[in-house]
């Protein structure tokens, strides 16, 4: 049995309290007659379609979506269960997508109802699917708010906020491994610090852990080292470093590490088939490669305003002896404001001079770092609007001797085993160091 209210239908009840409420929805059409039935209850028909992207839940991975549907009943409010059923149809130039319908109820006394169509995931990613869904009895539902359209797909975008610098170039299975590795599926979303500090050390060990689960496997996923992050022991050690690399690229250190790798444009992909060789021919190489790029972010730095510390951060590799080096013309040597000071001592450049150089001074200095033999710097001056040449009064060789008188050791050092490569009467720089106690 029904119960009337003054023959006055849900629908009627419904439009006044909008009208009290200054409600701007807009009305939807009514069918003829005083019929009970029932319609898909929004707005406007625009609004009757949803789309559910699986690659949103890409940390999860369920097999099921569920869409919310709101159901609205029209005519006389029922004292009784209202049932109705749904069915699903095809949507004209898409797959059919796989749903689960609902059981609909709408108990007595009320006249909305929201359920939830359950929807599977689709058999194939980047392929949107679609599904109508209607009610059965088509004849007591309301023209055009009668269907609903839900599309499934599981699509893979390329986010705005991506960062190359951080994760590599962007594929949709480096996405997935990265949003699956972090737990989080817009981790490219969260501040600078996190991304560099936190979310790039752990991908980088994720990839070096699956390489070790798949040692036979080509590695899928390259990462980048990063050459600025905040922790010095930001890079654990990896696995494949022994004395042999010890030998060619320098003690390990993490935050070295990140600068070096960075600069030899290694990633997680490609950093053991550089570095991780035994065979002692192809670290040659390696580091004979190194020591080139070397040179270059030195000349790099000077020219940007760098000075002794900047440099002395910047990462290095020893030069072995026996090792014939392909090297990098000085920039503090060819420099037309720094030529001077450097030719005083040094005299005019040549590469076989430079050869030279180079291996009486890796062999007498410990730790050893070619821009060291170059203790200048370019200032900038205010007042002529230019850059100016300068000693570096921070540079010292073994903090004992500072800034010009760095140079006068090495010219001594370097006169004393090839005397016909350097000018003859350079006398010391005014205040001669004192020994330090």
């Amino acid at each position: 049995m029904k119960l009337r209210i003054n023959k006055t239908y849900i629908l009627g009840l419904v439009a006044c309290g909008a009208l009290f409420t200054a409600c701007s929805q807009e009305d939807p059409t009514l069918f003829g007659g005083e019929s009970d039935g029932y319609y898909f209850n929004y707005d406007s028909k625009d609004d009757l379609t949803a789309t559910i992207n699986f690659a949103d839940s890409i940390v999860k991975e369920p097999e099921v979506g569920y869409v919310p549907i709101k159901i609205r009943l029209l005519g006389h409010l029922s004292n009784q269960t209202t049932p109705i059923t749904l069915k699903a149809e095809p949507v004209e130039g898409y797959e059919q997508a796989q749903v689960t319908l609902p059981t609909v109820e709408i108990n007595a006394g009320e006249y909305d109802k929201t359920v939830k169509v359950a929807v599977a995931r689709p058999a194939q990613e980047n392929t949107t699917y679609a599904v109508k869904i209607t009610f059965e009895q088509g004849d007591k539902s309301m023209k055009d708010f009668d269907s609903f359209v839900i599309y499934t797909k599981e699509a893979y975008e390329k986010p705005s906020a991506w960062n190359d610098n951080y994760y590599g170039e962007w594929t949709a299975e480096k996405y997935k491994f990265c949003a699956k590795t972090l737990g989080k599926a817009a981790f490219y979303s969260d501040d600078t610090y996190t991304q560099s500090n936190q979310y790039n050390p752990r991908l980088i060990y994720a990839v070096r852990d699956w390489h070790k689960a798949h040692p036979a496997e080509a590695i899928p996923y390259d990462i980048p080292f990063l050459s600025d992050t905040e922790f010095w022991d930001a890079y654990e050690r990896p696995d494949y470093w022994g004395d042999l690399q010890d030998k060619y690229f320098g003690n390990y250190d993490g935050w070295g590490f990140g600068k070096f790798a960075s600069s030899l444009g290694l990633t997680t992909q490609n950093e053991e088939q550089i570095l991780g060789s035994t065979d002692e021919v192809e670290l040659q190489k390696s580091n004979k490669n190194a020591v080139l790029l070397m040179m270059q972010n030195y000349n790099n730095q000077f020219e940007q305003g760098y000075n002794y510390w900047g440099m002395n951060s910047a990462f290095s590799v020893p030069m072995i002896d026996g090792l014939d080096y392909d090297v990098v013309t000085p920039a503090f040597w060819t420099n037309s404001l720094t030529r001077p000071m450097i030719e005083k001592y040094y005299g005019a450049y040549s590469e076989a001079k430079y050869k030279k150089m180079l291996k009486i001074a890796s062999s007498n200095v410990d730790g050893f770092k070619p821009f060291q033999l170059f203790p200048v710097k370019l200032q900038w001056d205010d007042a002529s609007m230019q850059n100016t040449p300068a000693w570096d009064t921070d540079a010292n060789l073994n903090w004992t001797y500072m800034g010009e008188q760095v140079i006068y050791e090495f010219y001594k050092m370097f006169k004393q085993n090839a005397p016909s490569l350097f000018p003859d009467g350079v006398t010391a720089p005014a205040g001669e160091p004192q020994e330090k106690q």
